[in-house]
C-alpha cells in the first residue's frame, strides 16, 4: 500500500515537471524562432523574405515580429502536448501499469483519437508552412480557395489549425489550414530589382520583347520559383552619382532576386 503511494506521488509530481519543462521549451522556441525568422528575412533572395505590404505605414517590422510569434506558439503547442503526453506515459509506468497493457486496453480510443488527429496534424503542418512561406499574415486582404468555392475577407486570426477571415459584410469565416487550395493576397507588392544595364544596348533593346522573354524565362534553370510580371520600368541608376552610360531598369517579380539570379535577368535583358 506505502509503495503504490509513493508510485502515485512520484507520478503526481511529473505534472509540475510538465509544465516547467512545457514553459521552458516555449521559451526556447519562441527566442529561436524570431531569431530565425529575422535572419532569414535578411538573406537576398530567399523565398523566405516577407513582401512589402500595402498600407504598412512602416509597421513592416511589427508584422514580423507577429509572424514569427505564431510559428513559434504554433510549434510550442505541438511541443506542449509532446511533453504532456510523454509525463503520462511514465506516470502510468511509475504506478506499476505496464504501458504496453494500457495501450493495448484503450486500443479502441486511441485508434479514434488517431483517426481524428489525422486533420488536426495536417492542418497544423500546413498552418506552419503557409506562415514560414508568408502566404498571408493578420491584417491581409486575402481570396482563399476552399473546396472549388472563393471567399475574399482581411485575415482575422492565425491559429494552430485554422484562419478566419472577415468578409466585407461583417461575417466571420474559417477554414482548415490544410484546406485551402491557393491563396490569392491582394496586400502584397511585388518585388522589385533595379538592374542596371548599358544604356546603348538597352536603347537597342525591343522592351515588348524583353517583357515576353523574362515572363517565358520563369522558373527556368536559375530562376526556380521566380515569376515575373508584364511591366518594365527605366530611371537613372540611384547612385549619388549616376553614370551617363547607364540605366536602370525596373523588374518585378514574386519574390527578391538573388545575386546569380540578378545577373541571370542582366543577360536576359540584354540578350538579342
Amino acid at each position: 500500500m506505502l509503495s503504490w503511494f509513493t508510485a502515485v506521488s512520484e507520478a503526481i509530481l511529473l505534472l509540475p515537471v510538465a509544465i516547467a519543462a512545457s514553459w521552458v521549451a516555449r521559451s526556447v522556441i519562441r527566442t529561436l524562432t524570431r531569431r530565425a525568422v529575422r535572419r532569414a528575412q535578411r538573406s537576398e533572395g530567399s523565398w523566405r523574405v516577407r513582401l512589402d505590404r500595402l498600407g504598412d505605414n512602416g509597421q513592416a517590422d511589427a508584422r514580423k515580429r507577429q509572424r514569427a510569434d505564431s510559428v513559434a506558439k504554433m510549434i510550442g503547442r505541438f511541443v506542449t502536448v509532446l511533453i504532456f503526453t510523454l509525463a503520462a506515459f511514465g506516470a502510468i509506468e511509475l504506478m506499476g501499469v505496464s504501458l504496453a497493457f494500457a495501450i493495448s486496453s484503450a486500443g479502441f480510443i486511441g485508434l479514434a483519437l488517431a483517426l481524428s488527429g489525422q486533420d488536426l496534424v495536417k492542418d497544423f503542418l500546413a498552418g506552419t508552412r503557409a506562415l514560414l512561406e508568408d502566404r498571408y499574415a493578420v491584417g491581409d486582404d486575402v481570396v482563399l480557395r476552399v473546396g472549388g468555392s472563393e471567399v475574399r475577407g482581411t485575415v482575422d486570426l492565425i491559429g494552430s489549425a485554422s484562419v478566419r477571415l472577415r468578409t466585407s459584410d461583417g461575417a466571420t469565416w474559417h477554414a482548415g489550414h490544410h484546406s485551402v487550395e491557393s491563396v490569392t493576397n491582394l496586400s502584397q507588392l511585388p518585388a522589385v530589382s533595379d538592374i542596371e544595364v548599358p544604356v546603348e544596348e538597352w536603347a537597342a533593346a525591343d522592351e515588348r520583347e524583353v517583357v515576353v522573354r523574362l515572363a517565358d524565362a520563369s522558373n527556368d534553370v536559375g530562376l526556380t520559383g521566380v515569376v515575373f510580371l508584364r511591366d518594365l520600368e527605366t530611371h537613372e541608376p540611384d547612385d549619388e552619382t549616376p553614370s551617363a552610360d547607364t540605366v536602370s531598369v525596373r523588374v518585378k517579380s514574386n519574390r527578391p532576386l538573388s545575386s546569380p539570379e540578378t545577373e541571370i535577368v542582366r543577360a536576359k535583358l540584354l540578350e538579342r
